[in-house]
C-alpha cells in the first residue's frame, strides 16, 4: 500500500471518529434540542421571511414574525444578514426548519471533510500522520463542533476559503471565484483574506485574473439582490447591525478593552496593523503569504466567535505544507501542536468562557496561530513556489 493511500485511509479513519462523536458524544442531540434557536433558524427566519413576502429589515414586522415562525427570539430589530444572503438561503427556507437543518449541517460536514482532505493532499501529501492529525481535530474540536450544534457559517466558510486555494493551486481563476461569493455571507472574517489574495495579484498573473473575475462576480451578485431587496434595507440594517455586533465578540479589541479599558482597543487595531504588515513581507502570492493574510483574517476580525476558529484548518495546513517542504520533522511537529491547540486549549478556552458568560479571551488561539505561522515561515526560501506556480510547472 502506498503513503498516499494509507494516509488517505488514515484522514477517513479519523473523521468517521468525529463523526461518531458527534453523533452520540452530545453535540447532535443538543443541536436537535436547539433547532427552534440555535443561529440556523436565525439565518433560515429572513429568507422564510423573503419567501413569504414579509420585509426582513423592517423593525415592526421581524421581531414578530421570527417569533411566529418558530425561530430564535430575535435580538436585533432586524435580520442580521444583507439580501444575497437571504437570497441565497432562500431554498432552504422553501422546506420546514427541521428539515433546512439537516440539509445544513450535512451538506456543512461533507464540504468541509471533502476540503481538508484536498488541502491535505495539495500540501502534505502521503503523511498519514497529519492526516489523522487534522482528520481527529476537524469534528472533535470544540470550534467545530460548537459550529455544528449552533448550525453556524465556520464550516462552510472554511470550505470555501480552501476551495478557493485548491483552485488557484490548479491555476483555475474563475473558478476559484465561485467558492469565495460565500465571503459575501460573513466578510468580517475574509477582510484579510482578500487582501492577501488582492496583494498577490501584485506578482501573480492568476491572483489578478482571479481578482478581476471576482470583483465581476461579486459585485453581479450585490447590485442585483441590492435592487432585489425592500428599498430601505440598508438604512434599518445598518443603524441597528453593526454597533449591536461589534461591542463584544471573541476579537482582540474586546479582549484589550477588557484587560486596559477603552484604550485598548486602539491599542488591537494598531497590532491587527501592525500583523497586516508583516504578512505583507511575505512574497506577494507566496503559500507563505497566503498562510499568514488567512490567519490574520481570523486574529483581526472586527466580529467572531470561537466557532469561527474553524477556518483556521486552512492557513494550519497550509503551513504544515510549506514546514514538511523544509524539514519533515518540524511540519509533522506544526501539525500536531496545530491540531492539538484545536483539540485541547480550545475546550479550555470555551470552559472558561461559560464559567464567565463571555468567551472573549478564546481570540489567544488565532492570535497564537498568527504568531506561530509568522515566525515558523519569516524566512521564506527566495524560490518558494506561488500558490499556482508549482502545479503550473508540473503541468509543462
Amino acid at each position: 500500500m502506498t503513503s498516499a493511500r494509507r494516509a488517505d485511509l488514515t484522514y477517513w479513519a479519523a473523521v468517521a471518529v468525529g463523526v461518531l462523536f458527534i453523533v452520540v458524544g452530545g453535540p447532535l442531540a443538543r443541536r436537535l434540542e436547539l433547532v427552534h434557536m440555535n443561529d440556523f433558524s436565525g439565518v433560515w427566519s429572513g429568507a422564510r421571511a423573503i419567501v413569504l413576502g414579509v420585509n426582513p429589515w423592517d423593525p415592526t414586522q421581524y421581531y414578530g414574525f421570527a417569533v411566529d415562525v418558530g425561530t430564535k427570539t430575535p435580538d436585533a430589530l432586524v435580520y442580521d444578514y444583507m439580501p444575497w444572503v437571504a437570497y441565497a438561503v432562500a431554498p432552504l427556507a422553501m422546506v420546514p426548519l427541521e428539515v433546512a437543518g439537516w440539509i445544513w449541517m450535512i451538506a456543512s460536514m461533507a464540504c468541509a471533510s471533502l476540503t481538508v482532505r484536498g488541502l491535505l493532499r495539495a500540501f502534505v501529501p502521503a503523511r498519514p500522520l497529519v492526516h489523522g492529525a487534522f482528520g481527529i481535530a476537524l469534528f472533535l474540536a470544540q470550534p467545530s463542533f460548537h459550529a455544528i450544534v449552533l448550525g453556524q457559517w465556520s464550516l462552510l466558510l472554511m470550505s470555501a476559503v480552501g476551495a478557493t486555494v485548491l483552485a488557484l493551486r490548479a491555476a483555475r481563476p474563475l473558478l476559484a471565484t465561485l467558492p469565495s461569493l460565500l465571503f459575501l455571507a460573513k466578510p468580517q472574517l475574509v477582510i484579510f483574506t482578500a487582501i492577501g489574495l488582492a496583494y498577490g495579484a501584485i506578482r501573480e498573473p492568476v491572483l489578478r485574473r482571479y481578482v478581476l473575475f471576482g470583483v465581476l462576480l461579486a459585485g453581479a451578485v450585490v447590485a442585483i439582490a441590492w435592487l432585489a431587496a425592500p428599498r430601505d434595507w440598508f438604512s434599518a440594517w445598518l443603524e441597528d447591525i453593526p454597533a449591536r455586533r461589534t461591542l463584544r465578540s471573541a476579537v482582540l479589541p474586546s479582549a484589550l478593552n477588557q484587560l486596559i479599558g477603552p484604550a485598548g482597543r486602539y491599542v488591537a487595531y494598531a497590532l491587527i496593523g501592525l500583523g497586516a504588515l508583516l504578512a505583507a513581507r511575505f512574497r506577494p502570492g507566496s503559500d507563505a503569504s497566503l498562510a499568514a493574510w488567512i490567519t490574520l483574517s481570523n486574529a483581526g476580525a472586527i466580529y467572531s466567535w470561537s466557532y469561527d476558529q474553524v477556518l483556521l484548518f486552512v492557513p494550519a495546513v497550509i503551513t504544515a505544507g510549506i514546514l514538511v517542504r523544509r524539514s519533515e520533522r518540524a511540519g509533522r511537529r506544526f501539525a500536531l501542536a496545530a491540531a492539538g491547540t484545536l483539540l485541547l486549549l480550545s475546550p479550555v478556552l470555551y470552559g472558561i468562557a461559560v464559567l464567565r458568560h463571555d468567551e472573549t479571551f478564546s481570540v489567544l488561539v488565532p492570535v497564537g496561530f498568527f504568531v506561530a505561522i509568522v515566525l515558523l515561515l519569516w524566512r521564506e526560501p527566495a524560490g518558494e513556489a506561488a500558490v499556482a506556480a508549482r502545479l503550473q510547472h508540473a503541468a509543462a
